[in-house]
C-alpha cells in the first residue's frame, strides 16, 4: 500500500543567544514563524530570518526551517 506525502506549510525558528545563567551556560530563547508557504526558497528563508533578526533583542544564533507533510493512504 503506497504512501503519498503532500507537503503542507513550513515554519522557521530563530534561535537566539540571551547570554549566559548563573552557571555560565548559554541561554538559548526561541521564536518560530508559522503559515510559511511551502514554496518558499531556502534562501528567502534566510534572508528573513537575518532581517527579523535585526528587530530582535537578543543576537542570532541559527535559522532551522521546518517542513511539515501530510501523508495518506493511496487507495
Amino acid at each position: 500500500m503506497p504512501i503519498i506525502a503532500n507537503q503542507a506549510n513550513s515554519k522557521v525558528k530563530l534561535v537566539l543567544n540571551a547570554g549566559l545563567d548563573i552557571n555560565n551556560k548559554t541561554v538559548f530563547k526561541n521564536k518560530t514563524f508559522a503559515n510559511v508557504k511551502a514554496a518558499t526558497q531556502n534562501e528567502d528563508l534566510y534572508n528573513l530570518g537575518i532581517a527579523i533578526s535585526d528587530l530582535q533583542e537578543y543576537e542570532l544564533a541559527n535559522i532551522v526551517r521546518y517542513d511539515e507533510y501530510e501523508l495518506l493512504n493511496e487507495i
